[in-house]
């Protein structure tokens, strides 16, 4: 018998449960954390003798476990980003969120370090596990958002690619506001040969959402050619923390790049047309940066209730949202954006 190509494996690291996609011919390998949100932690691959991690790991679980919105890839959802001061009206009906100690605002969503249960594995035509979340199941969650819904995430690992595929469905019998999106942090430079001066960057965006301590004015604006990085530019000495739009598409899908020149890899971040938003951050002092594919800005249902069309999907009862996102290791053209 043939050994297969594609594996999952259950594994115990610092007492969590964790889940191992891997590709045996290409090396790569993903892992999932199903009780800590469901975040895929690490994603990599050996290159020219050389491990690389795509997706910034955090230094242990249980430092991801007190921290789950800084390393890996975090879910944000029933929202992305922030609402301002964790209140909004939908349908005549007010819903208020927990907010951090000292902080104005809610951030991040409801579901960053709630359990998913694994629903299946697979390994016919890749390494492929499947996990839920059923929001009637945690008080937490009914308590601040009493819109009963599942969210079921698929991560699947082809060769070096990892697909996210993302299904969401309305459990309720009320109209349910939401938005999604994640937070992957990525390696800048990716590999340890090279710098940051030696990656370029390009982000499909033309236009930014103008910010008033982090929050939306309502107000669009160009972006300046210093700030424009449709066409790749190099990272070295550059901050982020910008809402981005005007996502610009081709083939139905929008690409986010890191290409490193002296590594011998890109990676390419491909989200579908559900995503109309890019948050762009560089977190202080770390050789990374995050691209955060959004189906609406921050503080989306505020702003729709100005006459803001900002992307808020309203699930009518039984209705479902699905969305994809692709994370590519491009080993054909590195350094071409």
């Amino acid at each position: 018998m043939s050994e297969l190509r594609y594996v999952v494996n259950r594994i115990e690291v610092d007492g969590i449960e964790i889940y191992v996609l891997r590709d045996e011919t290409t090396k790569a390998e993903a892992r999932i954390a199903p009780s800590l949100g469901n975040n895929c932690y690490s994603f990599g691959l050996p290159v020219n003798g050389e491990w690389i991690d795509l997706i910034d790991p955090p230094p242990d679980l249980e430092t991801l476990k007190d921290e789950p919105t800084r390393y890996g890839n975090p879910i944000l959802f029933p929202f992305p980003n922030r609402i301002r001061e964790g209140k909004f009206t939908f349908e005549g009906k007010e819903y208020t969120f927990d907010k951090a100690p000292g902080t104005p605002n809610s951030i991040h969503g409801l579901t960053l370090n709630q359990p998913y249960q694994v629903e299946s594995v697979d390994t016919e035509d890749g390494a492929l596990i499947v996990c839920r979340l059923d929001s009637r199941e945690f008080p937490e969650i009914m308590r601040q958002y009493p819109l009963p819904f599942e969210i079921r995430i698929t991560y699947t690992l082809i060769e070096t690619t990892l697909t996210m595929g993302i299904d969401i469905r309305n459990t309720g019998d009320s109209n349910m506001p939401m938005g999604l999106g994640i937070h992957p942090y990525f390696r800048v430079p990716l590999s340890s040969k090279s710098s940051a001066e030696r990656c370029l960057i390009t982000v499909p965006a033309s236009k930014r959402w103008e910010l008033e301590e982090l929050l939306p004015t309502g107000e669009v604006s160009d972006l300046e050619e210093d700030a424009d990085f449709r066409f790749g530019k190099s990272l070295a000495g550059r901050q982020f923390d910008d809402v981005l739009t005007g996502v610009l598409l081709s083939e139905d899908v929008s690409r986010c790049v890191i290409g490193d020149q002296d590594g011998g890899i890109r990676m390419i971040l491909e989200s579908d047309a559900q995503f109309r938003e890019l948050v762009v951050y560089t977190p202080p002092g770390r050789p990374s940066i995050c691209f955060e594919p959004y189906t609406c800005p921050t503080d989306a249902i505020n702003l729709e209730a100005r006459g803001i069309d900002a992307g808020v999907i309203v699930l009518e009862p039984g209705a479902a949202f699905s969305g994809t996102i692709r994370i590519i290791a491009d080993l054909t053209t590195p350094g071409v954006c």
